[in-house]
């Protein structure tokens, strides 16, 4: 089991300088999140290689991203459009500004084609972390390189994956990460999960641990615990009640610009590290590596898939019944090795523009029942929404429009 909840309370400010002095210098990349700090640009503190980096910051009037320090980072700079063999393996690589195109430019790509056998993904390299909650702070530090203590949670040993770009559509009871497509709706886990199968046998749902570290480097990149208000809103206020089925849930699309673009309006589609689904917060993403059973987080960190939850990592972390049924924007977060960081309930609570700024909803009926994580948002769902959203009030069985999934290769 992990150090869930697991808190060291320091006794003394100057030996609390000590230990931040010795992170502040250590040879990785890295923040502090100061748990009890309410302002989103105060929570996050740097440290390490990077203690003197200007943030990366998007524009939402031209869409365009300035990299400040970070514009040589390999994560970065290795983070490119491709399509994708279904097995995994890389067909070719896409024009970063136009995914119309190849590489070069010039020639027409499959992004549109239905008939691809694969998809559009962009490319993740292996990173290592190390997560600690030091007192009231998590400590979040990166390696380009294995390094004692640090573990490549998402990558299980591979030297990249690739995350999806679009938002799954299915035709023919298969999964498609294609542009041209409406995001699948109407489908539990279960439908979900074959779809997946049969894009390949090695393809997962697109969260779990990787999503996990995302959401960190996003927050390293960014120096700021509000992802909306520095990647963009997407498509979080988009939803239309006459527009039966799919109420708002905008088609996959190539949207211009290069890895990252941007919006305020609420109702455009975004991207972040070339995907939509990271940036749009149009359709509720299911994660089944993560679960609550009967009030208890069970996770993944393989991507084993049971949306039942008995063959995961009991995390020990509890999910109150009292506050159910209401959004929550708990300030503190409990540590799962291996995995991720989790809101803890129990803490003191922040709002849609303090403290981690995005919100948790679980059912009242936490304590007798299996809830499947839903991740970022929907376009009803509003500010509540973002890249750190959680809702647990959802069943294996449960399908609607709001509900949609993605492809993990």
């Amino acid at each position: 089991m992990s150090n869930a909840g697991e808190k060291i309370f320091i006794a003394d400010k100057e030996t609390l300088d000590k230990v931040y002095n010795i992170l502040s210098t250590e040879p990785v990349y890295g923040f502090i999140e100061h748990m009890d700090v309410l302002a989103p640009d105060e929570r996050i503190e740097y440290i390490g290689l990077n203690k003197d980096y200007v943030p990366l910051t998007v524009n939402k009037t031209t869409h365009a991203a300035s990299y400040g320090g970070w514009s040589a980072f390999p994560v970065l700079t290795e983070n490119k459009p491709w399509m994708v063999k279904s097995n995994g393996s890389p067909d070719y690589e896409l024009s970063e500004t136009d995914y119309t195109k190849k590489s070069d430019g010039t020639t027409a790509s499959d992004v549109s084609n239905a008939s691809y056998d694969g998809g559009a993904f962009s490319k993740l390299i292996r990173i290592w972390r190390k997560v600690e909650v030091v007192g009231h702070d998590r400590v979040v530090k990166f390696s380009l390189t294995p390094r004692e203590g640090f573990t490549d949670d998402g990558f299980n040993g591979v030297p990249y994956r690739w995350i999806p770009m679009f938002y799954a559509s299915v035709a023919d009871n298969k999964a498609q990460c294609i542009a041209g497509t409406q995001p699948s709706y109407n489908l539990s886990t279960d439908a979900q999960h074959n779809a997946i199968t049969a894009f390949h046998t090695n393809a997962k749902f697109f969260g779990g641990p990787i999503v996990e570290v995302v959401i960190d480097l996003l927050m390293m990149f960014s120096k700021t615990s509000n992802l909306q208000d520095a990647y963009g809103n997407g498509n979080m206020s988009g939803y239309d009640s006459s527009a039966s089925p799919t109420y708002g849930v905008k088609a996959n699309a190539v949207v211009g610009g290069g890895q990252f673009y941007g919006s305020s309006d609420g109702t455009s589609l975004n991207k972040i590290l070339h995907s939509i689904v990271l940036g749009t917060y149009q359709q509720w993403m299911r994660d089944p590596y993560e679960v609550v059973v009967n009030g208890v987080v069970k996770v993944s960190k393989d991507y084993t898939y049971d949306p039942t939850g008995a063959a995961y990592v009991d995390t020990g972390i509890r999910v109150s019944d009292s506050r159910g049924n209401t959004w929550r924007y708990p300030l503190q977060y409990l540590v799962v090795d291996g995995y991720g960081s989790i809101p803890d309930q129990s803490s003191a609570e922040g709002s849609t523009e303090t403290g981690p700024c995005d919100g948790t909803y679980n059912s009242k009926s936490q304590s007798t029942m299996t809830a499947v994580l839903l991740r970022f948002g929907s376009c009803n769902a509003g500010a509540p929404g973002g890249s750190r959203a959680r809702i647990w009030d959802d069943t294996a069985a449960d399908a609607n429009w709001s509900i949609g999934f993605a492809v993990f290769l």
